[in-house]
């Protein structure tokens, strides 16, 4: 994922996405994308507009800060 992409360029990745799929983003990435400096469960607003974000193209987001994981979006199989 490049450091650069913005909101439209994520757009357009998840609607291409095949059911079933996922796509990671760095973190710092996705913050800067829905004004934040980083991600965190203290910043339920940005993670509320990132998952609203995901519904809009037809994807679940998850983010599990204390797991290391890195932000994921997976494309719903079901449209």
């Amino acid at each position: 994922m490049e450091a650069r992409m913005i909101k439209e360029d994520l757009a357009r990745e998840l609607d291409h996405m095949d059911p079933g799929a996922t796509l990671t983003v760095p973190e710092d990435v996705l913050a800067r994308m829905f004004g934040e400096d980083t991600l965190s469960y203290d910043s339920q607003d940005a993670l509320r507009h990132i998952a609203a974000f995901a519904l809009e193209h037809r994807c679940t987001f998850s983010f599990h800060e204390h797991e290391g994981a890195v932000p994921c979006f997976q494309k719903d199989d079901v449209f």
